[in-house]
């Protein structure tokens, strides 16, 4: 797995540099950043629509998460003093 992620890291340098080198690099991370701030500010459907799926899910299992029955332990006690 890390050889493909460092495979695909020297690859993608490589076109840069074929294509342009620093400023083809440049363009890359300034294209980069403003869709990153862009769906920051701006979130899609999608992500708002999954994170809100997601979100009540995660909050039925708490509710309806079962809670630990408390033991009796006389009970439990006797049961095996009769049977040592």
């Amino acid at each position: 797995m890390l050889k493909i992620f460092g495979g695909m890291i020297i690859g993608s340098l490589m076109t840069m540099m074929l294509f342009g080198g620093v400023s083809a690099a440049d363009k890359v991370l300034a294209n980069g950043q403003t869709l990153f701030f862009d769906q920051i500010h701006r979130p899609d459907t999608t992500t708002t629509l999954l994170l809100l799926v997601f979100l009540s899910i995660f909050l039925a299992s708490l509710t309806l998460w079962p809670a630990k029955p408390v033991l009796d332990t006389k009970k439990i006690t006797k049961q095996l003093r009769r049977h040592c």
